[in-house]
């Protein structure tokens, strides 16, 4: 809701389309990077939340998980296929919010070869990261 209000302030190109099919594809886009994350997120914290001993642990859950963050980014690339952005030619906020669940899980989950297994997607994030934006908010460990 955030980013959808700050759209509006802006008098040049917007990240959300107004309203019709282009809209409903950015949105969509952002719903699937959003799934990732959840997935990705509820793994990790299974793995490494302080509050559960190591025998607590599901691993069960851990790879339901998982598995649904390999067919998010499955699908997330070839959606992309070889387009340069998400839905087309113009940065928008589906390939912020693709480029922001891939830069998470490079940072959590780097044992998951999205790199390797998915070109498309290194392609974009590789695009996304020469952004000043993206650059000056990369997540570093201290």
């Amino acid at each position: 809701m955030i980013v959808e209000y700050l759209d509006t302030l802006s008098p040049v190109q917007r990240l959300i389309p107004a309203s019709g099919r282009e809209r409903a594809e950015v949105k969509t886009w952002e719903a699937l990077a959003d799934g990732l994350l959840d997935a990705g997120v509820l793994a990790w914290l299974e793995a490494h939340w302080p509050g559960r001993q190591e025998g607590e642990r599901s691993q069960a859950w851990m790879d339901r998980q998982l598995g649904k963050v390999r067919a998010s980014l499955r699908a997330i690339d070839q959606g992309l296929g070889d387009k340069p952005f998400c839905t087309g030619i113009y940065l928008s906020l589906a390939d912020v919010a693709v480029g922001c669940a891939l830069g998470w899980l490079a940072f959590r989950l780097p044992e998951i070869d999205w790199r390797g297994e998915h070109a498309n997607l290194a392609r974009l994030f590789d695009k996304l990261a020469q952004r000043q934006s993206f650059a000056d908010t990369q997540p570093r460990v201290q």
